[in-house]
Protein backbone atom coordinates (compact mmCIF):
# COMPACT_ATOMS: atom_id res chain seq x y z
CA UNK A 1 0.00 0.00 0.00
CA UNK A 2 1.16 3.54 -0.72
CA UNK A 3 1.81 6.23 1.83
CA UNK A 4 -1.47 7.82 3.00
CA UNK A 5 -2.14 11.27 1.55
CA UNK A 6 -1.49 14.18 3.89
CA UNK A 7 -4.02 16.92 4.39
CA UNK A 8 -3.26 20.41 3.09
CA UNK A 9 -3.16 21.63 6.68
CA UNK A 10 -0.60 18.99 7.69
CA UNK A 11 1.59 19.87 4.71
CA UNK A 12 1.39 23.56 5.59
CA UNK A 13 2.25 22.93 9.25
CA UNK A 14 5.23 20.78 8.34
CA UNK A 15 6.55 23.44 5.95
CA UNK A 16 6.19 26.06 8.66
CA UNK A 17 8.08 23.87 11.13
CA UNK A 18 10.92 23.26 8.68
CA UNK A 19 11.29 26.92 7.66
CA UNK A 20 11.02 28.17 11.24
CA UNK A 21 13.70 25.73 12.37
CA UNK A 22 15.98 26.84 9.52
CA UNK A 23 15.45 30.50 10.47
CA UNK A 24 16.39 29.76 14.08
CA UNK A 25 19.48 27.82 13.04
CA UNK A 26 20.64 30.63 10.73
CA UNK A 27 20.25 33.18 13.54
CA UNK A 28 22.11 30.95 15.98
CA UNK A 29 24.89 29.43 13.88
CA UNK A 30 24.73 30.75 10.31
CA UNK A 31 23.52 29.40 6.99
CA UNK A 32 26.15 26.66 6.85
CA UNK A 33 24.60 25.00 9.89
CA UNK A 34 21.42 24.12 7.98
CA UNK A 35 21.33 20.59 6.58
CA UNK A 36 18.66 17.94 6.17
CA UNK A 37 20.10 16.01 9.11
CA UNK A 38 20.35 19.02 11.44
CA UNK A 39 16.86 20.21 10.49
CA UNK A 40 15.38 16.76 11.00
CA UNK A 41 17.01 16.46 14.41
CA UNK A 42 15.80 19.93 15.36
CA UNK A 43 12.12 19.26 14.66
CA UNK A 44 12.04 15.51 15.26
CA UNK A 45 11.43 14.60 11.63
CA UNK A 46 13.09 11.99 9.46
CA UNK A 47 15.46 14.09 7.34
CA UNK A 48 14.33 12.30 4.17
CA UNK A 49 10.80 13.64 4.68
CA UNK A 50 12.02 17.22 4.22
CA UNK A 51 12.33 16.49 0.50
CA UNK A 52 8.59 15.82 0.35
CA UNK A 53 8.04 19.54 0.91
CA UNK A 54 11.06 21.22 -0.70
CA UNK A 55 13.23 20.55 -3.73
CA UNK A 56 16.36 20.56 -1.58
CA UNK A 57 17.94 22.26 1.43
CA UNK A 58 18.86 25.28 -0.70
CA UNK A 59 15.17 25.98 -1.24
CA UNK A 60 14.52 25.71 2.50
CA UNK A 61 17.27 28.25 3.12
CA UNK A 62 15.81 30.59 0.49
CA UNK A 63 12.48 30.59 2.35
CA UNK A 64 14.29 31.14 5.65
CA UNK A 65 16.06 34.23 4.26
CA UNK A 66 12.96 36.05 2.98
CA UNK A 67 12.39 37.85 6.28
CA UNK A 68 15.61 39.89 5.91
CA UNK A 69 14.02 41.77 2.99
CA UNK A 70 11.35 43.31 5.19
CA UNK A 71 13.51 46.00 6.79
CA UNK A 72 14.87 47.08 3.41
CA UNK A 73 11.34 47.25 2.04
CA UNK A 74 10.17 49.35 4.96
CA UNK A 75 12.95 51.86 4.33
CA UNK A 76 12.13 51.97 0.62
CA UNK A 77 8.46 52.54 1.47
CA UNK A 78 9.36 55.40 3.79
CA UNK A 79 11.67 56.91 1.18
CA UNK A 80 8.88 56.71 -1.38
CA UNK A 81 6.54 58.53 1.00
CA UNK A 82 9.11 61.25 1.56
CA UNK A 83 9.56 61.67 -2.19
CA UNK A 84 5.82 62.01 -2.68
CA UNK A 85 5.45 64.51 0.16
CA UNK A 86 8.49 66.61 -0.73
CA UNK A 87 8.15 69.69 -2.89
CA UNK A 88 11.69 69.09 -4.18
CA UNK A 89 12.05 67.47 -7.57
CA UNK A 90 14.24 64.38 -7.62
CA UNK A 91 16.09 63.31 -10.73
CA UNK A 92 16.23 59.79 -12.10
CA UNK A 93 19.84 59.71 -10.93
CA UNK A 94 18.77 60.63 -7.37
CA UNK A 95 16.29 57.75 -7.35
CA UNK A 96 18.89 55.37 -8.78
CA UNK A 97 21.44 56.29 -6.11
CA UNK A 98 18.89 56.10 -3.30
CA UNK A 99 17.89 52.62 -4.40
CA UNK A 100 21.50 51.42 -4.34
CA UNK A 101 22.23 53.19 -1.04
CA UNK A 102 19.42 51.38 0.77
CA UNK A 103 20.02 48.09 -1.01
CA UNK A 104 23.71 48.12 -0.08
CA UNK A 105 22.94 48.99 3.52
CA UNK A 106 20.87 45.85 3.97
CA UNK A 107 22.66 43.54 1.53
CA UNK A 108 26.09 44.21 2.97
CA UNK A 109 24.66 43.97 6.46
CA UNK A 110 23.31 40.49 5.64
CA UNK A 111 25.63 39.31 2.86
CA UNK A 112 25.04 35.57 3.09
CA UNK A 113 21.26 35.97 3.11
CA UNK A 114 21.26 38.38 0.16
CA UNK A 115 23.57 36.09 -1.75
CA UNK A 116 21.05 33.27 -1.26
CA UNK A 117 18.12 35.49 -2.23
CA UNK A 118 19.61 36.95 -5.42
CA UNK A 119 22.43 34.70 -6.60
CA UNK A 120 21.58 31.14 -5.59
CA UNK A 121 20.19 28.41 -7.83
CA UNK A 122 16.62 29.04 -6.68
CA UNK A 123 16.77 32.85 -6.91
CA UNK A 124 14.72 32.86 -10.12
CA UNK A 125 11.72 31.77 -8.07
CA UNK A 126 12.05 34.46 -5.41
CA UNK A 127 8.76 36.21 -6.18
CA UNK A 128 6.88 32.91 -5.89
CA UNK A 129 8.76 32.12 -2.69
CA UNK A 130 7.78 35.46 -1.17
CA UNK A 131 4.11 34.88 -1.96
CA UNK A 132 4.16 31.41 -0.43
CA UNK A 133 6.10 32.67 2.57
CA UNK A 134 3.25 35.02 3.49
CA UNK A 135 0.71 32.27 2.97
CA UNK A 136 2.62 30.15 5.47
CA UNK A 137 3.24 32.99 7.92
CA UNK A 138 0.10 35.17 7.80
CA UNK A 139 0.82 36.48 11.30
CA UNK A 140 3.62 38.54 9.75
CA UNK A 141 1.54 41.57 8.87
CA UNK A 142 0.77 41.97 5.17
CA UNK A 143 0.46 45.72 5.25
CA UNK A 144 1.46 48.11 2.50
CA UNK A 145 5.15 47.36 3.08
CA UNK A 146 4.68 43.65 2.54
CA UNK A 147 2.59 44.14 -0.59
CA UNK A 148 5.29 46.48 -1.93
CA UNK A 149 7.86 43.78 -1.14
CA UNK A 150 6.10 41.31 -3.40
CA UNK A 151 5.87 43.93 -6.14
CA UNK A 152 9.52 44.90 -5.86
CA UNK A 153 10.63 41.31 -6.32
CA UNK A 154 8.25 40.40 -9.10
CA UNK A 155 11.50 39.71 -10.91
CA UNK A 156 14.31 38.52 -8.67
CA UNK A 157 16.88 38.98 -11.44
CA UNK A 158 18.95 41.86 -10.12
CA UNK A 159 20.10 42.81 -13.60
CA UNK A 160 16.53 43.27 -14.80
CA UNK A 161 15.53 45.22 -11.70
CA UNK A 162 18.53 47.55 -11.95
CA UNK A 163 18.05 48.05 -15.68
CA UNK A 164 14.58 49.50 -15.03
CA UNK A 165 16.17 52.21 -12.86
CA UNK A 166 19.24 52.72 -15.04
CA UNK A 167 17.51 53.28 -18.38
CA UNK A 168 15.92 56.64 -17.39
CA UNK A 169 19.33 57.83 -16.14
CA UNK A 170 21.23 57.05 -19.35
CA UNK A 171 18.57 57.07 -22.06
CA UNK A 172 19.51 59.54 -24.79
CA UNK A 173 23.09 59.61 -23.51
CA UNK A 174 24.13 56.01 -24.13
CA UNK A 175 22.98 53.48 -26.69
CA UNK A 176 20.81 50.57 -25.62
CA UNK A 177 23.76 48.18 -25.85
CA UNK A 178 25.95 50.50 -23.80
CA UNK A 179 23.28 50.74 -21.09
CA UNK A 180 23.03 46.95 -20.94
CA UNK A 181 26.83 46.69 -20.63
CA UNK A 182 26.92 49.29 -17.85
CA UNK A 183 24.09 47.47 -16.08
CA UNK A 184 25.92 44.13 -16.29
CA UNK A 185 29.13 45.69 -14.98
CA UNK A 186 27.28 47.34 -12.11
CA UNK A 187 25.58 44.16 -10.90
CA UNK A 188 28.75 42.11 -11.36
CA UNK A 189 30.71 44.60 -9.26
CA UNK A 190 28.05 44.45 -6.55
CA UNK A 191 28.30 40.66 -6.52
CA UNK A 192 32.10 40.84 -6.22
CA UNK A 193 31.77 43.14 -3.21
CA UNK A 194 29.21 40.81 -1.64
CA UNK A 195 31.51 37.81 -2.07
CA UNK A 196 34.37 39.71 -0.43
CA UNK A 197 32.23 40.22 2.66
CA UNK A 198 31.10 36.60 2.74
CA UNK A 199 34.74 35.51 2.40
CA UNK A 200 35.79 37.91 5.20
CA UNK A 201 38.45 39.50 3.02
CA UNK A 202 40.84 41.62 5.02
CA UNK A 203 40.01 45.30 5.32
CA UNK A 204 36.43 45.14 4.07
CA UNK A 205 33.21 45.80 5.95
CA UNK A 206 29.66 46.83 5.14
CA UNK A 207 30.49 50.54 5.20
CA UNK A 208 33.54 50.28 2.96
CA UNK A 209 31.71 48.08 0.45
CA UNK A 210 28.76 50.47 0.35
CA UNK A 211 31.07 53.41 -0.33
CA UNK A 212 32.80 51.49 -3.14
CA UNK A 213 29.49 50.47 -4.69
CA UNK A 214 28.07 53.98 -4.68
CA UNK A 215 31.26 55.37 -6.18
CA UNK A 216 31.04 52.73 -8.92
CA UNK A 217 27.43 53.76 -9.61
CA UNK A 218 28.48 57.40 -9.96
CA UNK A 219 31.38 56.45 -12.22
CA UNK A 220 29.46 54.14 -14.55
CA UNK A 221 26.63 56.63 -15.06
CA UNK A 222 29.13 59.31 -16.14
CA UNK A 223 31.17 57.22 -18.58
Amino acid sequence: MGRPAMSAEAIKNNKISIISAAMDMIRESGIQSVSARSLGARIGMNSALIYRYFKDIDEVVLFACVHVLQEYTREMTEARRQYEESAKEFSDFDIYMLSWTLFCKHAFGNPEEYNILFFSKHSAGLSKTISEYYELFPHESRDEDDILLEGMYRTSNLRNRNLVLLIPVLEGIKTGQEIIMINDLTVSFFYALLVQLISHDQGVNAESQTARMLEACRFTTKL
